[in-house]
């Protein structure tokens, strides 16, 4: 692959790179809507994701090239034009990585689907800042290129994502879940039982987050914490309250908003939960946890549809897999099942419309290839 994409590069560019880099898209296993209300999230990394490759310009020219929508975009350095378009996510990311004001040449190319909610997004900002540090010797840890990846994301392009998405993709590690306290930054790593593979599969519905009703959910959860606040002034988050506390504080939010606060809570006990039954190998209560916390989505939470209910139904049904939800931000993407390993030919038949991803927890974000010497920068 690396071959191939710098034959690609060259013949773009008419050099070869300087820097190739690769980060992971991600799935959230469990914790759903819960990282921007500092709450408990479960992501993994996934095998497919995005590759950066970058090679730096003597002028202030930047020149950037999608393999995978065939589009052009480029603009001159130390100048942030927003252009609604995918050179976005890398102008945010320059904005804000205090990378100096030099030209660059850069490659983009993903396996990951584009809105399906793998977190394609994070996966490009994170490969990016991951190329920039490297390409410019920035010296930068890998918390500083989530929260420079974050805030690409968050306030260039404008979707008020929490930090997940980038946290799992930067610091993820292989056969492993990674448990994050979205509040504190305090993350450790779980084990992914041996005889189970993450299938993913496609509900065929995309969806652009600036454009879905996912910043009005974050508005609802703010009109939740405004009436806690209003009965318990100290809360600074939906995840500071308790369900005790948040039915003291009934009559401040309003029905919409009691619903959402009503799933984030519920939902970091369930976190907690699935970690505990992984730990101990219990796969029932596993599954259990699992349709729980899909049935919170779909009618606490309101981001599931019909349809894609139908089809959660119709996954956990079957006798080898051990659980099964809606992943990501809702309206459409993926559904996330728990399948035990070697049936993943007997999943296939039993959707055989459905587009389906297979994958073991990855590794987390990292430079492929690169020729620049250390000592530069």
């Amino acid at each position: 692959m690396i071959d191939r994409l710098k034959r690609k590069f060259a013949a773009r560019f008419g050099r070869e790179p300087e820097v190739v880099s690769f980060a992971p898209g991600r799935v959230n296993i469990i914790g759903e809507h819960t990282d921007y209300n500092g709450g408990l999230v479960l992501p993994a990394a996934i095998e497919r994701g995005t590759y950066i490759l970058m090679a730096r310009r003597d002028d202030d020219r930047i020149r950037i090239y999608s393999e995978n929508l065939q589009e052009e975009d480029e603009w001159m350095a130390g100048e942030y034009p927003r252009r609604e378009n995918f050179g976005d996510y890398l102008r945010g990311g320059l904005l804000y990585s205090g990378a100096p004001p030099r030209g660059l040449e850069v490659m983009v190319f993903s396996d990951l689907p584009l809105g399906g909610g793998l977190s394609s997004s994070a996966s490009l900002e994170v490969s990016f800042a991951l190329a920039v540090n490297e390409v410019f010797s920035l010296g930068k840890r890998r918390l500083n290129l989530v929260e420079i990846a974050h805030r690409a994301e968050s306030e260039f392009v404008g979707v008020r994502c929490g930090l997940m998405d980038q946290f799992a993709s930067a610091l993820s590690r292989a056969d492993h879940l990674l448990l994050l306290n979205t509040r504190t930054l305090e993350y450790q790593f779980v084990p992914f039982p041996r005889n189970l593979v993450l299938a993913l599969v496609d509900t065929g519905i995309r969806r652009e987050l600036t454009s879905s009703p996912y910043n009005r959910r974050r508005e609802e959860c703010f009109r939740a914490l405004e009436g806690l606040k209003r009965a318990f002034p100290w809360v600074e988050t939906l995840s500071d309250a308790d369900e005790e506390m948040l039915f003291a504080a009934r009559d401040y939010i309003d029905e919409t908003a009691f619903k959402r606060a009503v799933h984030v809570i519920s939902e970091n006990q369930r976190v907690l939960a699935l970690v505990e039954f992984l730990q101990a190998g219990d796969l029932c209560m596993v599954e259990k946890v699992m349709s729980l916390a899909h049935w919170s989505l779909s009618q606490e939470f309101e981001v599931s549809l019909p349809e894609i209910d139908e089809l959660v139904e119709r996954i956990s049904s079957l006798p080898y897999v051990y659980g099964a939800r809606l992943t990501g931000a809702g309206f459409g993407g993926y559904v996330i099942a728990l399948l035990l390993k070697g049936k993943e030919d007997e999943l296939r038949k039993a959707l055989p419309s459905s587009e389906i991803i297979f994958s073991r927890p990855a590794e987390a974000a990292r430079v492929l290839y690169s020729s620049v010497e250390p000592s530069e920068g």
